[in-house]
C-alpha cells in the first residue's frame, strides 16, 4: 500500500518504517515552519542562565528545528526531557541527551514528572499552535510553565500530490486543518497519528479509519491489523 505521510519534510525513517510493515510512504508537506529568532535567544538564554529546571521537546520537528540554531549554544545542565523516540534521536544526533517518555503524548508528561514537578519551571520551546492545554496542565500539576514560540507553522497552500495513495496518514492536528487536498477517492484510507489528530479530523468532517498511538510505526500496526481483520 502506497501512504501518504504529512511531514514537514522528508524523513528517512518513515520510509524505512513502511517497508517494514510492507508498505511505501510518500511525503507530503501541507505546513512549512517559520522561524522566530527573538524567542530561539531567549530559550537559550534561559537554559544557559538556569532559569529553567527542564526542557520538554514536544516533538521530533521541534527538535530538528531548533537544534541546529541552540546547540552548542546550549547548556546540558538542564533537564531534557524529549516526546518520544524518534525527538530522542534527533535530540542525540545533534549532541543533546535527553530522557525519554514512554509513550508519545504531550499530556503523558505530567505523570512522568510526578511530583518532581512542584516549584519546577519548565521550558517548552514550540510552534505557535501546538497542544495549548499542556501549559495549562504543568500549572495544575504545581509547575511553572515557560512558553517559548520558536517558529509559527504556516500553510504551503500546494496540493498534496497523493497520486495513486491507497492512504493518507495525518502527523498532527496543523497538518489536517492546513492541508489542501485534492477530492479524496472514497476508497482511500484515512488515518490518524493519534487521538488528538483524529478529533481534529472528525471535527473537520472527516472520520480516520486507523487512529495509531502517537507514532507512525504504532499507526502502521494499527493499519495492518485492521486490514488483517478485514481479510477475515
Amino acid at each position: 500500500m502506497l501512504i501518504a505521510i504529512t511531514r514537514h519534510t522528508g524523513d528517512a525513517d518513515d520510509n524505512l518504517i513502511c517497508e517494514k510493515y510492507n508498505h511505501r510512504a510518500r511525503i507530503v508537506s501541507p505546513v512549512r515552519p517559520e522561524k522566530n529568532q527573538k524567542s530561539i535567544d531567549e530559550f537559550v538564554r534561559d537554559v544557559n542562565d538556569c532559569k529553567l529546571d527542564a526542557v520538554f521537546f514536544h516533538s521530533a520537528f521541534s527538535a530538528e528545528k531548533l537544534g541546529p540554531l541552540v546547540n552548542p549554544r546550549l547548556a546540558t545542565k538542564v533537564r531534557m526531557i524529549a516526546n518520544g523516540p524518534q525527538t530522542a534521536k534527533v535530540l542525540y544526533n545533534i549532541g543533546l541527551s535527553a530522557e525519554m517518555l514512554p509513550f508519545f503524548y504531550s499530556h503523558d508528561l505530567i505523570p512522568y514528572l510526578g511530583k518532581w514537578i512542584r516549584g519546577k519551571r519548565i521550558g517548552i520551546p514550540r510552534a505557535g499552535i501546538t497542544y495549548p492545554k499542556l501549559a495549562e496542565e504543568i500549572r495544575d500539576a504545581g509547575g511553572i510553565p515557560c512558553e517559548y514560540i520558536c517558529y509559527n507553522i504556516v500553510p504551503t497552500n500546494e496540493e498534496l500530490d497523493i497520486t495513486g495513495c491507497n492512504a493518507i496518514l495525518f502527523t498532527s492536528p496543523a497538518a489536517f486543518t492546513m492541508a489542501k487536498l485534492p477530492p479524496l477517492d472514497s476508497e482511500i484510507t484515512l488515518m490518524a497519528i493519534g487521538d488528538v489528530t483524529a478529533d481534529a479530523m472528525m471535527y473537520g468532517g472527516m472520520r480516520p479509519s486507523v487512529v495509531g498511538d502517537g507514532s507512525v510505526e504504532g499507526t502502521i500496526q494499527a493499519l495492518n491489523a485492521s486490514l488483517l481483520q478485514e481479510f477475515y
